[in-house]
């Protein structure tokens, strides 16, 4: 062999050697363990930046009531982010709320969503271990899923695909873990296909379905069709106009038979809206499938601020505040009351306002269950059977002796002493002689002392939420 012949071959080998690391270098970045994103740059920005850009505007956009239900599933279109994108983010932003409050950390999502690329019979989820979006990788939770593996129904698929940025974001920003179990429908059965969902729910799972609804209709006969359906879908009857209709029908059997979980139909719109074309448009809507509090927001919230202090996190005034109706953003003075068997076990709060009320709550709360100098710090054991009671005062006026009635808070104050009663404590002390010599023994002071001209009272009114 010449010289020259030796040197190709050597710089062959050198090549082959150089690609076959870059392959197998490709294969462990990008390989069976991770799916990578396939409309990205398509359906949806193919960049973080662009994604965050368009899911922050939808975010800010979206305007909802919510008075602190806990979403189980959500119902929302597939299109391109900028034809439904904000339809989504309006169902996105209800489980955004739902999240903040949520004392759970982890969670694993099934997205179901129905196969447009592939025929095959029952369902498809994927045999890897992550999902790669420019927004990063997710992990997927499939190991009960493995005999429905098939990584060619996910090839150019979209469906599932455009929900996983949505949760990336809403997840990273309620500051929870995420899990996705994908699941693409083909030619189901569906007694079959309700039974193999059903078995992959507990307590930390919430289903997305993904559906848009007609196609290809002119704008005022797509409407007229699509309002049908979502009245369908908030019914329960399986005749819906929509691509997902087979995910949407499973969805309303596995809730048919649980009273607790209430339907919420959020938003429609089509595609005419941002084309302009009135044509030929197809219909989005988002619905909310939630169990409805039995809980007032401020209960929730409380509780939610002794959890996350002794999980050592933070609790977020500013992303709280974008949950809390109107009323309670005002500036009153808030006490929380712990009881355990109707046993006090913390009460802590101010009598004039220096925040506003939810924040008072949060403050309060924290306060009363660990800074509450009778009672020693509450444990996470003994917070599963607290009760919580919130009262929201008035402003109190100066009052007479004479002047106080059973049910009225009462501030008693001589000199630099002084103490508080609530208008719950008439309920223990009916006794007007027993309130307010205990409420003098309270500041420090003699029993007697209410009597005495030098004391001063005060009374107010609460609010009692429980």
């Amino acid at each position: 062999m010449n010289k020259k012949n030796t040197i190709i071959i050597t710089c062959v080998f050198l090549i082959l050697t150089v690609y076959g690391f870059t392959m197998n270098e490709q294969k462990n970045k990008f390989g069976k363990d991770v799916f990578q994103a396939q409309v990205a740059g398509h359906f949806y920005p193919g960049t973080s930046k662009n994604i965050i850009k368009d899911l922050d505007s939808f975010f800010n956009k979206a305007e909802m009531n919510y008075s602190g239900e806990e979403v189980f599933a959500l119902i929302t279109p597939h299109a391109g982010y900028d034809y439904s994108g904000q339809t989504a983010m309006d169902a996105y932003k209800k489980l955004y709320f739902s999240l903040i409050l949520s004392n759970k950390n982890n969670y694993n999502v099934i997205v179901i969503g129905p196969a447009h690329r592939l025929y095959f019979k029952g369902i498809s989820t994927l045999s890897s271990s992550e999902y790669q979006t420019p927004l990063g990788k997710v992990k997927l939770d499939n190991t009960e899923l493995k005999k429905y593996t098939n990584d060619s129904a996910f090839k150019d698929e979209h469906s599932i695909e455009v929900q996983i940025p949505f949760l990336q974001y809403i997840f990273n920003k309620a500051n929870k873990n995420l899990t996705i179990t994908p699941i693409l429908l083909g030619d189901i059965n569906k007694s079959e296909t309700i039974k193999i969902v059903s078995e992959l729910i507990d307590e930390n799972t919430i289903i997305i379905v993904s559906s848009d609804l007609s196609h290809f209709n002119k704008d005022k006969i797509a409407r007229e069709i699509d309002k049908i359906c979502i009245n369908n879908i908030l019914s329960g009857e399986e005749d819906i106009d929509a691509c997902g209709e087979a995910g949407i029908n499973i969805l309303n059997e596995l809730v048919a038979k649980d009273k607790n979980i209430k339907k919420e139909f959020i938003n429609y719109s089509n595609s005419g809206d941002v084309t302009g074309d009135k044509n030929s448009v197809v219909g989005y809507a988002s619905f909310s499938y939630y169990y409805a509090s039995s809980e007032n927001i401020l209960i929730k919230l409380a509780r939610k601020a002794i959890y996350d202090k002794l999980s050592n996190q933070k609790t977020n005034k500013e992303e709280i505040k974008e949950i809390i109706p109107k009323e309670y953003l005002e500036t009153k003075g808030v006490f929380v009351t712990l009881t355990i068997n109707n046993r006090l076990r913390g009460c802590i709060g101010n009598i004039i306002g220096t925040s506003p009320i939810y924040e008072g709550v949060i403050d309060n709360a924290k306060n009363s269950a660990f800074s509450d100098p009778r009672f020693n710090q509450l444990t996470n054991k003994e917070l599963e059977k607290t009760d919580i009671e919130v009262s929201i005062l008035s402003v109190p006026s100066p009052c007479s002796l004479r002047d106080i009635k059973k049910n009225d808070g009462v501030i008693l104050e001589k000199g630099s002493n002084s103490a508080i009663y609530l208008p719950q404590v008439w309920d223990q002390l009916p006794s007007k002689d027993e309130f307010l010599g205990t409420l003098c023994e309270k500041a420090g002071l003699e029993w007697d002392c209410y009597n005495d001209s030098k004391t001063i009272f005060k009374k107010f009114n609460v609010e009692i939420i429980k």
